[in-house]
């Protein structure tokens, strides 16, 4: 009876650590920008763990680097569905799925939640503000980069976007010294936007 015990555990342990290794996998051809495998790998695992939240998560982000837009957002959806207080589906949803298609409600929408679950996110901050600035809402864009910047002084998408609002406000002192700020914090695009409007 005893031998039958340690036999079922050892199968049982063993079956799991092969579970496991198919989540492994993934993760390790999604490091090396092998979407596709990654898919592959991730679908397999989710067969027998269908609601495992991390695989599901690591899926969704391969099928946005495939440009399956749809299938990813079926994945994140489905995560929050499973755990509605994952913050990573929500700003997923947010920026790689709304924001991309120019959905900028939905986009306020889910920044929004995301920041009823963390009010210090201040990628959902930006986020909020970039929609509200292309809704034509200003003064809320401008709010919204504040608050990004006041959770996070070292986030330099924030710096970057305050300065293109600036920019179209025709604030371009003000607009310079967040450039000078977001290049200093490596966005990429900084220096340029600084050869053209603050020289």
């Amino acid at each position: 009876m005893r031998n039958s015990f340690i036999l079922i555990f050892l199968f049982l342990l063993g079956a799991s650590a092969c579970k496991d290794e198919r989540s492994d996998i993934g993760d390790q051809y999604f490091k090396q920008g092998q979407y596709k495998e990654a898919v592959a790998a991730y679908t397999e695992y989710l067969k027998l763990e269908p609601t495992h939240i991390k695989s599901l998560y690591n899926r969704g982000r391969a099928y946005e680097e495939l440009g399956q837009h749809e299938k990813a957002l079926a994945d994140f959806h489905k995560i929050i569905k499973e755990d509605p207080l994952n913050v990573n589906a929500y700003l997923s949803v947010t920026s790689d799925f709304y924001y991309r298609q120019q959905d900028y409600e939905n986009t306020v929408f889910y920044a929004d939640k995301t920041l009823k679950l963390n009010e210090n996110n201040p990628v959902a901050h930006t986020l909020k503000g970039k929609a509200y600035q292309k809704l034509g809402k200003l003064n809320e864009a401008m709010a919204a980069y504040n608050a990004a910047i006041s959770v996070d002084k070292e986030y330099a998408d924030a710096y970057l976007s305050r300065a293109l609002l600036r920019i179209h406000l025709k604030q371009t002192s003000r607009a310079c010294t967040d450039l000078t700020m977001a290049k200093s914090l490596g966005a990429s695009n900084a220096a340029e936007i600084i050869n053209k409007y603050c020289k």
